[in-house]
């Protein structure tokens, strides 16, 4: 994971943690969940497994 660290988080973090160690995304999972939450979680998320990394997929938010 050396080879791909970040300097800072691929999406929006507000946590408390300290000493954290931020890598670049390579993978891209498929999520089926319900809806958001008024606190901006996911509601009944469900791991659908790996994408193609030939598939380009867009990585999105709906709002």
């Amino acid at each position: 994971m050396d080879k791909i660290k970040a300097t800072e988080p691929a999406v929006k973090y507000s946590g408390g943690r300290k000493n954290l160690i931020w890598i670049k995304p390579k993978l891209v999972a498929e999520i089926e969940y319900r809806a958001w939450t008024h606190d901006g979680k996911l509601r009944h998320p469900s791991y659908k497994g790996l994408r193609d990394a030939a598939d380009n997929a867009a990585v999105y938010e709906v709002k």
